[in-house]
């Protein structure tokens, strides 16, 4: 799934470089699989930008077709890896969700990525009262 790669700092409410692209390769309530094809912003490298200040964030930017509207949803890089293959190098990178697995964009997130409605993903607690 195709997504955009946002580098914030947070306490100044500032984009910090240009955007990149990037591609969603798995998810989970608490994070993430991306792949990039680079890991270096402008002048910050994503996973050491965030690891040396808590205030520099990614924000995951995904476009919801059906909806009309943007997806936006923080992340923090945990990892990443140089992948040399014979479709192309590029890096992945493991991000984390700072925030609740219950936030509307990252259900409607992970609901887009299963190909699912947003209605069947969610909590077990939301679960069990949609059985009831």
């Amino acid at each position: 799934m195709a997504i955009t790669l946002v580098l914030r700092d947070a306490r100044n409410d500032m984009v910090l470089a240009e955007p990149a692209p990037g591609n969603l390769l798995d998810i989970s309530l608490h994070g993430a699989r991306l792949s990039v094809p680079r890991i270096q912003l402008g002048d910050y490298h994503i996973f050491y930008a965030c690891s040396d200040d808590p205030d520099k964030i990614i924000q995951l930017e995904a476009r919801d077709q059906e909806r009309g509207e943007m997806l936006v949803v923080p992340a923090r890089p945990v990892w990443f890896n140089y992948v040399v293959s014979e479709a192309g190098n590029h890096f992945e990178l493991g991000v984390k969700f700072p925030g609740s697995p219950e936030n509307r964009d990252m259900v409607r997130l992970r609901a887009l990525f299963s190909g699912k409605p947003a209605a069947s993903v969610g909590g077990w607690l939301k679960k069990l009262f949609r059985l009831a």
